[in-house]
């Protein structure tokens, strides 16, 4: 009877080894599978996490075993060691300091989620505002892109932005492009690139997507003359899920089970279906420009994907992802749904070199910074 159980138990783990198999390495084909025709697999690729963190438990459990199952989770793990690599950075030993080197530049990429001046206006000290400007003058980046940048046209509700920028933290030279105007024109939002060096060019485009579902941002990029270099800094905020709290609610919800799971689950999984589609669209228009880029190439942004999705694969190429260069670990930016999300990135041509990236947690925006030292060449 207990040779039967343990036969019956070996059983299942073998069947339980093949469906992680099979899923992460669905996961994996995410990279490469376009998402507006195949959303489903795009979705899988979120769960990559998970499924690598399964997949690894798997492996040592046939490892204490001694058992030759063992090879089915390895073989998978080397089949998607693209999509690992891409997903954990792993520089354990490159320093991480705030001292930035005379010759690096620095560039840092942040969502400040229109500074939080939706929860507070800045006279009633609600928002968090002035402290996520005292972080930026900490940090002193060279460069900053920033998304959801929201800039007053009332000044009597809300602080001007842009002015402090340039005369207060001295960033003299800017790019602003608005994507998002509120109907009363109290405030707008877009993306912009502030630096410390001249600013030579300037170039937008919008995506064109419909605007009831905010897929006409834009991306835009300048050209930026760094000591007698020249350096093309492109920024860009790709398509959002529209996530709403109510939505978010349910996915707490959700987390637990029920009944009305299923139920639920639809109105979420239409929305990301419909951005998956939007965000390949802007991830083949932004592709086109950087390989056109006459100068080295930096782009930044909040891509609203994971690192092992398809629109993360085409923008990237053959450049530099920064933080799986030089950081460690997870290098999660986003706050909310999970603790594996990284959907912020600084991305470099190849020869730029990066001396390091620091991913900082700051409580003061649903993203976190990135911050990346890099190197221009000769």
């Amino acid at each position: 009877m207990a040779s039967m159980l343990r036969s019956l138990t070996k059983r299942l783990f073998v069947l339980l080894t093949f469906a992680i198999t099979v899923l992460f390495l669905l996961s994996c084909a995410a990279w490469f599978i376009e998402p507006g025709k195949h959303w489903y697999i795009a979705l899988l690729g979120v769960g990559f996490a998970f499924l690598f963190f399964a997949i690894s438990a798997m492996l040592i459990f046939w490892i204490v075993l001694r058992s030759k199952w063992f090879l089915l989770p390895l073989a998978a793990m080397a089949i998607g060691w693209k999509p690992i690599n891409a997903f954990i950075a792993f520089h354990p030993f490159t320093p991480q300091s705030q001292q930035k080197k005379p010759s690096s530049l620095r560039v840092m990429q942040w969502n400040v989620a229109r500074f939080d001046e939706m929860r507070g206006r800045p006279r009633s000290g609600k928002s968090k505002r002035r402290q996520i400007l005292e972080y930026i003058r900490k940090e002193n980046p060279d460069i900053i892109c920033m998304q959801e940048f929201l800039e007053t046209n009332d000044r009597k509700l809300f602080d001007e932005n842009i002015p402090f920028f340039r005369d207060s933290l001295g960033y003299r030279y800017f790019y602003y492009a608005m994507d998002h105007r509120r109907p009363d024109r109290v405030y707008e939002h877009g993306i912009a690139i502030f630096s410390k060096y001249p600013i030579r060019k300037t170039h937008r485009r919008k995506f064109g997507g419909p605007r009831e579902q905010k897929a006409d941002e834009s991306f835009i990029y300048v050209d930026i003359a760094v000591n007698g270099k020249m350096v093309r800094v492109f920024t860009t905020h790709l398509q959002s899920l529209l996530f709403t709290n109510a939505e978010f609610r349910k996915f707490e919800e959700i987390k637990q089970g029920g009944d009305s799971t299923i139920e639920k689950s639809r109105d979420i999984f239409l929305k990301f279906r419909n951005a998956y589609g939007f965000r390949q669209q802007q991830a083949e228009m932004i592709r086109k420009e950087l390989d056109a880029s006459p100068h080295p190439a930096i782009i930044c942004g909040d891509f609203n994907d994971v690192p092992n999705s398809f629109v993360y694969h085409r923008i990237k190429g053959d450049r530099k992802d920064a933080f799986t260069r030089r950081g460690f670990g997870i290098g999660r930016t986003y706050s909310a749904l999970s603790p594996t999300l990284r959907i912020d990135y600084i991305m470099t041509s190849q020869e730029i070199g990066v001396l390091q990236c620091r991913n900082p947690h700051p409580s003061l925006s649903d993203h976190f910074p990135v911050i990346a030292d890099l190197l221009l060449p000769d």
